[in-house]
């Protein structure tokens, strides 16, 4: 199975947070893991909202931002997804860097893996599949 992960997912196993568990089982699992290259930028930013907050030191960010680079076997460019990514926003209403991962989803016919509840209600509308603990995890929020 060909998963596509997402940050927010990418975000609660390497900070080892609630819902880790299950996470690192779909990953386990998956022959192989596909995200934007997009996926780079915005893990970068979450680390960076964890240190305004003061949760964690600047080197604990550095490691677990490597830590999550590493949980994507293949990095979709930019340039392959943006103009059908904003075709799809258009249709959708939906942000176009979100879009991204839906497209690359749709592309490789990959499951998603979400903890973004707009994110995966956008992925169902277009008939996307989420991973298995994506809805679990979802339906439990």
């Amino acid at each position: 199975m060909i998963v596509t992960l997402d940050v927010s997912a990418a975000i609660e196993l390497v900070l080892k947070r609630p819902k880790h568990i299950p996470i690192m089982h779909i990953l386990q699992q998956a022959e192989w893991v596909i995200s934007p290259s997009l996926f780079i930028y915005e893990t970068a930013n979450v680390m960076w909202k964890y240190s305004r907050l003061g949760q964690y030191s600047t080197d604990h960010l550095f490691h677990k931002t490597k830590q999550a680079l590493k949980l994507v076997d293949e990095y979709v460019p930019p340039e392959s997804l943006f103009e059908e990514a904003i075709a799809l926003a258009t249709q959708i209403n939906h942000p176009a860097y979100d879009a991204m991962y839906l497209v690359a989803s749709r592309r490789r016919n990959a499951a998603l893996i979400t903890l973004d509840s707009r994110l995966a209600d956008a992925a169902a509308a277009i008939k996307i599949p989420l991973s298995p603990v994506s809805k679990s995890l979802l339906e439990n929020q």
